[in-house]
């Protein structure tokens, strides 16, 4: 009978939701992974997309908030467009990738636009399964635009029906970041080669009707601020990533120290209230394993942080060697030797022996490429990955390997687990979207990574247990997933 299937999944479902979760990762959990893990690993699931479709090109990601749908915003096309005043204009459009962790499909949406006006994109982020903003800066117009896409699963098409701008000057734009909290978003701009820094907090969605707030006048006033708590360099609050939400109407920057191996300072964080304009310095206070400091006792010299919920900071960070090692001698002479392949490339464009200077401009690439394998080597003693709680502003490690393969994006959800977007060349232990003979090098990863001091839902233990049973119908995935993950 077609029901006994039914009965079967509805059982087993029972006896894993009266399971206590992450008492023990047993059977019934439905973890797995790439590989085996210890009784304490964070890894949930994993899936690998070797469908046949090529890799979007400057992707961003963003998630929504069950982590149940990944989008993959890129593959930027650019065409001409003949005008009333035979002027040609450029017309932009870009392609949408999604991806149902649930059901284990991809979905490519080929076109979406035409935008007459796109700038630089500067952020992505989703508001719902249906919804995703696009965040990018026109420098014609000095305006950053919030465009709403609105995408249709059953007809595979998505439109922007409706975007909003904020006039605001941006100097170095192409290094504009932005991020999100639970309500608003932020967008900044580094100081690079002299060119002010600036940033901008508006509501995540567009259609909101609260209002947007310059905070440029607010970063000058921080700068000054931080530097009376630093004796020597310029230091001023980090920009290379945009500011964490601390509640709506506050914000917390670390702190750039402008030391040469040292990108910020972790342990020291500027509240800083956007309405009142107040702000403060506070400690802020490591974990048991030293983290966000090496056991070298060095502060990050890479990090990169961004935020799903005001409650908490995903951090990932990456230490120098130090000390007396083959490995710091080495890098300082390929500092030296770079820095003569750099005038000599430059010579040699003067001179307009293009070909000569462009292959020592090669080179020169490939020693700074080598210089950093030396100093920041992959592995575990020299990179970290850990959350900040902005109530307490306590560092949590989390011990979970995910930084061994290549073009590694942590993308946190609303639950507090996270997803990681990378790229690899194997499909063993893992979900496949497509089929094992169109793998290749470069295929797309995303692992499910959770987080020991959050709690996992039990919907989300339960879609794991769904998707190893490959005898369960999509359609009968698809109306449990409906009822679950809302």
């Amino acid at each position: 009978s077609p029901l006994v299937p039914s009965l079967q999944l509805v059982s087993s479902l029972s006896s894993l939701l009266l399971t206590p979760p992450l008492l023990t990762h047993s059977p019934n959990m439905g973890s797995f992974s790439s590989k085996p893990l210890p009784s304490r690993g964070y890894n949930r699931d994993s899936i690998v997309l070797c469908d046949g479709l090529t890799r979007l090109q400057n992707a961003k990601y963003a998630v929504t908030g069950d982590g149940r749908f990944v989008f993959v915003l890129g593959g930027l096309h650019i065409s001409s467009v003949a005008s009333e005043d035979d002027n040609p204009e450029s017309a932009f459009s870009i392609q949408l990738d999604i991806i149902d962790l649930f059901l284990s499909k991809r979905t490519r949406i080929s076109n979406i636009g035409d935008f007459y006006n796109l700038g630089h994109p500067t952020g992505f982020y989703a508001l719902n399964e249906r919804t995703v903003v696009v965040v990018d800066y026109d420098p014609v117009d000095s305006t950053l635009r919030q465009r709403l896409i609105i995408v249709d699963m059953v007809k595979e098409t998505a439109e922007c029906p409706f975007y909003r701008g904020y006039g605001i000057a941006m100097d170095s734009f192409f290094h504009a970041k932005t991020s999100t909290g639970e309500e608003f978003a932020v967008t900044v701009i580094p100081s690079l080669l002299g060119s002010a820094q600036s940033g901008v907090v508006y509501p995540m969605n567009p259609l909101s009707k609260s209002t947007h707030e310059d905070i440029t006048l607010l970063i000058d006033q921080a700068n000054s601020y931080v530097r009376q708590f630093y004796e020597a360099g310029e230091a001023k609050v980090a920009t290379f990533y945009p500011p964490f939400f601390i509640t709506s109407t506050v914000i917390g920057f670390f702190v750039d120290p402008s030391c040469v191996d040292d990108m910020i300072d972790p342990m020291r964080v500027v509240v800083v209230d956007i309405t009142s304009g107040a702000m403060y310095m506070q400690e802020a206070k490591s974990s048991s394993s030293s983290f966000p400091i090496s056991t070298q006792n060095t502060r990050p010299s890479y990090a990169k942080w961004n935020q799903a919920t005001n409650r908490e900071v995903s951090l990932v960070s990456r230490f120098r060697r130090t000390g007396r090692c083959w490995q710091v001698g080495v890098a300082w002479l390929i500092l030296g030797l770079f820095q003569y392949t750099v005038y000599a490339a430059v010579f040699l464009w003067s001179w307009n022996w293009r070909r000569l200077g462009g292959f020592c401009l090669q080179a020169s690439m490939k020693m700074l490429l080598i210089r950093q394998h030396l100093l920041e080597p992959r592995s575990e003693k020299f990179t970290g990955f850990g959350t900040l709680n902005t109530r307490t502003l306590e560092w949590n490690e989390i011990k979970a390997t995910v930084w061994n393969e290549d073009e590694t994006n942590l993308i946190p959800l609303r639950d507090g687990q996270f997803v990681v977007a990378s790229v690899t060349d194997k499909v063993e232990s893992n979900r496949v979207i497509g089929v094992e003979a169109l793998a290749h090098s470069k295929m797309e990863r995303f692992r499910l990574i959770g987080n020991p001091r959050r709690m996992t839902s039990l919907a989300r233990l339960s879609s794991i247990a769904l998707q190893k049973n490959d005898r369960v119908p999509a359609i009968l995935l698809e109306q449990i997933a409906a009822r679950m993950m809302v």
